[in-house]
């Protein structure tokens, strides 16, 4: 099967108005656990409770000493969260979500992908009733935001919601800005990737579509992930492929790209949760693993097992948002079999 242009990998190309392109598995895979490579700066906030404030205080967007501190405040966070009890929440979440519905179609992306793990966290944290909904949609115009690119209209509502947020979660503290980075996590990447597993799942004929849902989870993590790249700039010069990056220089890795990688999966360009592949980079790789991966899936995995044992397509047509890093449905109707 042909691949769509985005998902070719390749050896390091220096592309005009972006820099240097890493598109190949090994090539990702070197400069992620490469200590040469860190997370590019981002602006530093100093008004507490804002937008800025939160990217500067987070362990996503730090390195060194700053990332280790801040990743551990996160570890800790989601550490006392059961997995299994977070799927069986999520399960019931989407459950009711469905029963409530009937038989009338209902968007995946605006009621379950979303706002399921969103619930279910806030929950953990001692969020809820009342205040659930808010923190549910102020979470989701942090997402927004979340990267560098967003507008000042989207970085003006992030900046509201980033003060709730921190009057709600805590403060404006360390704690609480990793807090409220887990939940942001949650947000688009877990709801991504649920709207992208049922968007392939749901289009295949049932007899084709038996598997049990974690590797279901696992091919769409590798054919067809939520985030499809990550930066990281040089702080020495750096060989790859015979060329010499320089210090100061940022790198985009696409691990879409380097996800469908033929010198390291068969048949690449094919979804097909029965092969049993090396593992995919979308939850990175070296010394930075993406620290929630394993409740990631546990939210994932309630919402979409329950989905798919109970729904089908209302409408075939499905549309992505035009974010130029995430590859999530904008709108995926479903309706009960």
């Amino acid at each position: 099967m042909d691949a769509p242009i985005g998902y070719l990998a390749g050896p390091p190309v220096h592309e005009p108005g972006v820099g240097w392109v890493v598109r190949s598995h090994a090539g990702v895979r070197s400069v992620l656990g490469d200590a040469r490579f860190v997370v590019p700066p981002v602006a530093q906030g100093d008004a507490d409770g804002a937008l800025a404030w939160l990217r500067s205080s987070v362990a996503r967007f730090s390195n060194g000493t700053e990332h280790e501190r801040r990743r551990a405040i996160a570890l800790v966070e989601i550490g006392g969260l059961d997995t299994r009890r977070l799927r069986e929440q999520a399960v019931q979440w989407t459950a009711g979500v469905l029963d409530r519905a009937g038989c009338e179609p209902i968007d995946v992306m605006a009621q379950l992908a979303r706002r399921v793990p969103l619930g279910v966290l806030c929950g953990a944290l001692g969020v809820g009733g009342k205040e659930l909904d808010g923190a549910t949609d102020d979470v989701t115009a942090v997402a927004a935001a979340w990267h560098p690119g967003a507008g000042a209209e989207v970085r003006s509502r992030a900046d509201a919601a980033v003060q709730r947020l921190t009057r709600l979660l805590g403060g404006t503290d360390e704690a609480t800005a990793n807090r409220i980075g887990v939940l942001v996590q949650a947000c688009d990447a877990t709801g991504g990737l649920i709207g992208n597993a049922l968007n392939l799942t749901l289009r295949l004929p049932p007899s084709r579509s038996p598997w049990p849902v974690e590797p279901i989870l696992a091919e769409t993590l590798r054919y067809d992930p939520p985030v499809w790249s990550t930066r990281r700039q040089a702080t020495a010069p750096a060989e790859r492929d015979g060329h010499v990056i320089q210090a100061g220089t940022t790198v985009l890795l696409h691990l879409a790209a380097a996800n469908r990688d033929p010198a390291v999966f068969a048949d690449p360009h094919r979804f097909d949760p029965r092969c049993a592949e090396p593992e995919h980079l979308t939850f990175g790789y070296g010394p930075r693993p993406c620290p929630g991966g394993d409740h990631a899936l546990a939210l994932a995995a309630g919402v979409v097992q329950t989905v798919l044992a109970r729904c089908r397509l209302a409408n075939p047509e499905v549309a992505f948002d035009p974010s130029p890093n995430l590859r999530i449905p904008s709108r995926l109707e479903v309706t009960c079999r």
